[in-house]
């Protein structure tokens, strides 16, 4: 691959999460010790790697590097002892590095430079970032009501995120299919609001990247 630059920065960042999912259906599929543990090491490289990715600033780098350790200590911990607060705090550091990477990556997609193929790569990887927000969000509320969701079965985090992404996904992109269902009203809100933005964040996408077209143009006109 080429060299990490402004003009393919979002791809490496766009493959360590398909990496993440699909080493997320991997242990969901083949649940043993190695497999979760090499599921850990994969959000582990994809928090490394979004540093690198965004040519961000260093609090963000700061910010990573506390994340990392905390989550290895927390996913050691949460193996080790079987109270919900570790595996809590475990969702928690994903749903915070989540939110921050598509805080530090929107501004780089929709308001700065032409459209070219590292953008719309960038549009992507938003887009599933937001999946990757409310999957968490969903898991979260599971963990302190095993029945808010039917068609999924209580495991563990690991092996059950897949479904949940699954779930997610089909959710942010109003498919429905229906063989997952929310059962209380937290998970029906948090349901029908990721619906919404799914459906809101394709409008401003398509507005923002035609607004950044146009802007080039008339840039070269004026010169």
């Amino acid at each position: 691959m080429k060299p990490l630059s402004r003009e393919n920065n979002f791809l490496y960042l766009f493959i360590s999460l398909l990496l993440f999912l699909l080493s997320g259906a991997i242990v969901a599929e083949f649940t043993n010790i190695f497999s979760k543990g090499a599921f850990g090491l994969i959000i582990v490289l994809m928090l490394i790697a979004s540093i690198r990715s965004l040519h961000t600033d260093k609090s963000w780098k700061y910010v990573i590097f506390f994340l990392v350790p905390v989550f290895v200590t927390l996913n050691i911990l949460e193996h080790i002892f079987t109270g919900k607060i570790y595996l809590f705090l475990v969702l928690l550091t994903l749903l915070v590095f989540f939110i921050g990477i598509i805080i530090k990556a929107f501004y780089q997609v929709l308001f700065v430079g032409d459209i070219d193929a590292n953008k719309i790569i960038g549009s992507l990887t938003l887009y599933m970032l937001l999946g990757l927000v409310w999957a968490v969000i969903y898991m979260i509320i599971m963990l302190f009501d095993p029945t808010a969701f039917s068609g999924i079965e209580v495991t563990s985090w690991q092996a059950g995120f897949s479904r949940m992404a699954y779930y997610s996904f089909v959710t942010l992109t109003t498919l429905g299919y229906g063989d997952i269902l929310p059962k209380n009203h937290i998970a029906e809100f948090f349901a029908y609001m990721e619906a919404v933005i799914g459906v809101f964040y394709i409008a401003i996408i398509v507005s923002s990247l035609i607004s950044l077209r146009l802007n080039t143009i008339n840039s070269k006109k004026r010169s």
